[in-house]
């Protein structure tokens, strides 16, 4: 499917500009060559693949005339039609071929909604600063990487350090701050940038908030994701399916969350 929907990008874009054929199949024959060279090594592989959509504007980082924002980007031209082929190819199998009840909701979410869900309390990363920088980093993925990266290189590790390090990775995102914290300085984990050394971990809420009118008073967020458009009108759809169950549904859009 991917191919088809490249295809339909790229026969997009030849519209646009025609280029003389011969030319074409070079520039193809020239990249799938380079590409086929790096697939040995994921990293490069994986950086010139990058390079070669941004330079061909699938996409490009956004405001970069202004320095960028990391996370955020923006289609191009043949981006943009990837997109449209997905979403039609999405909507023709999960709404029109399997019957799922389509809405589209809000990307503004009021914060009662939020709070009942449990996401104004508990949608949360445990960070940790650097204590001179002030960088910020999620506290279980520097321990992660630092129990990998043992693991991976490390060629004295007893048995039985093996084994504690393979059970932190396994019980990861079960691990409180407390617990996080302790094992950081345990292992003398420090900001990887600087080698400072790390605050506590804390927990981060990962929502963009925002007031809804000019008061100010009524407090709401960014959707964190699409699902919450769906619980909340569940009444209205199991009515318009004929008070039946079991009915499913559906909801494409954008979803927010301030992550590091």
């Amino acid at each position: 499917m991917l191919l088809r929907l490249l295809s339909s990008a790229s026969r997009a874009t030849i519209a646009a500009k025609p280029h003389p054929p011969q030319t074409l199949a070079a520039a193809a024959t020239s990249t799938t060559r380079r590409l086929a060279d790096m697939a040995g090594n994921r990293e490069a592989f994986r950086v010139a693949v990058a390079n070669t959509l941004e330079r061909r504007l699938f996409y490009v980082p956004s405001f970069k005339i202004y320095g960028g924002v990391a996370g955020l980007y923006d289609y191009g031209p043949p981006g943009c039609a990837v997109k449209a082929n997905v979403l039609a190819f999405w909507r023709q199998h999960f709404v029109l071929e399997e019957g799922m009840l389509e809405v589209d909701c809000p990307c503004v979410t009021p914060e009662v909604v939020l709070k009942a869900s449990g996401h104004v309390e508990k949608f949360t990363d445990l960070m940790v600063k650097d204590e001179k920088t002030g960088s910020c980093y999620r506290a279980d993925h520097l321990l992660k990487d630092f129990c990998k990266d043992k693991l991976e290189r490390d060629t004295t590790l007893s048995p039985e350090k093996i084994g504690e390090l393979n059970h932190i990775l396994a019980v990861l995102d079960d691990l409180s701050a407390e617990q996080l914290g302790a094992k950081i300085k345990e292992y003398g984990i420090v900001a990887p940038d600087t080698k400072n050394l790390l605050s506590d971990p804390y927990p981060f809420n990962l929502m963009f908030q925002t007031s809804i009118g000019p008061s100010g008073l009524s407090a709401g967020y960014m959707r964190p994701e699409t699902a919450q458009g769906i619980f909340v009108n569940f009444k209205d759809l199991y009515y318009y399916n004929g008070n039946k169950l079991p009915f499913a549904a559906a909801q494409i859009g954008q979803a927010f969350r301030n992550e590091a």
